[in-house]
């Protein structure tokens, strides 16, 4: 799996406050379309740290997201967001070899041998 990282400041000024709202649901369907694109997640800062917003979009392969970080497209939301000041930079990221699959809280804790598959 590979994933393109947007990190961003949502605009604070109401006009482009309203419009970014308006527009959301439109670029995360741009952005499902495009060749592997897999999923779509969007996470905000608790604290109102900078950047405030990170978004995850999830690829089956590492060349489909090095594509779509490349495509016309992408270059299309990235202008949008700009337009109503939200300059989103973006990280082409894969998991680590470390840790594949998450590692779950529950196994960490359990008396269960950590060999025993789950």
């Amino acid at each position: 799996m590979a994933y393109l990282m947007f990190q961003y400041d949502r605009p604070t000024d109401t006009r482009n406050w309203n419009n970014y709202n308006r527009h959301v649901q439109d670029w995360i369907a741009q952005l499902l379309k495009m060749p592997g694109a897999i999923s779509f997640m969007a996470y905000r800062a608790a604290h109102q740290n900078s950047p405030d917003t990170f978004t995850l979009l999830e690829f089956r392969t590492m060349e489909e997201a090095r594509q779509a970080a490349a495509s016309e497209p992408m270059t299309q939301v990235l202008d949008e967001l700009r337009a109503f000041g939200a300059v989103a930079k973006v990280l082409l990221v894969e998991r680590s070899p470390f840790t594949p699959e998450p590692i779950l809280a529950a196994i960490q804790d359990s008396e269960i041998d950590p060999a025993t598959p789950v």
